[in-house]
């Protein structure tokens, strides 16, 4: 008889501590025990954040630093520096994959310099931007070397934007063999 009062002491106990622990608002568990991970400590996105410079969330990279998959060129969108890439070489040569490389040609160049490289892209033809892009077969971009196109496309040219922090290192060089390939088209 003790052994069955005990038993039944110990299932009201269990059931009042398991009703008292329900709580009728779904947006808060009840109890916890570490509410420091219940309620985020973390900041939103665009949001104010006295504890980074500035008081920005969303900060850019480090200075100086380069992604893993990136290689360190440093340049700027200067003459001088141009001449400076003049001198790389394309490690992608011979390894001219032109699916893909039209694939990002049409994701980041046809709307300015046009499906021929003729620099009558849409933006252009439509009369949306005035200023007409630069000509693929023309003189001036055919004496180009490789390495001036790869710093054309990386860090810009003229009026023409960055697309370095948009393209990886070797999608570059794929355009850089694309333009060749463009080029080549227009010579015949």
């Amino acid at each position: 008889m003790k052994i069955f009062k005990l038993k039944h002491w110990i299932g009201f106990f269990s059931a009042v501590v398991l009703l008292a622990s329900c709580d009728h608002n779904r947006n808060e568990p009840g109890w916890s025990y570490f509410n420091d991970m219940e309620h985020s400590q973390a900041y939103e996105t665009w949001s104010e954040n006295p504890n980074l410079p500035e008081g920005k969330t969303m900060t850019g990279p480090v200075e100086g630093t380069v992604a893993i998959h990136e290689h360190a060129f440093g340049f700027v969108k200067t003459p001088e520096d141009e001449l400076k890439a003049a001198s790389l070489e394309n490690p992608l040569a011979g390894e001219f994959n032109l699916n893909h490389a039209k694939l990002r040609y049409e994701q980041y160049c046809i709307v300015c310099h046009g499906e021929k490289g003729d620099g009558q892209g849409h933006l252009f033809t439509t009369g949306k931007y005035p200023i007409p892009p630069a000509s693929y077969t023309a003189e001036r971009a055919m004496q180009k070397t490789d390495g001036q196109l790869f710093h054309n496309i990386r860090v810009g040219f003229g009026v023409m934007g960055a697309h370095g922090p948009q393209l990886s290192v070797d999608d570059t060089w794929q355009l850089v063999n694309y333009i060749r390939h463009l080029q080549s088209q227009n010579t015949e």
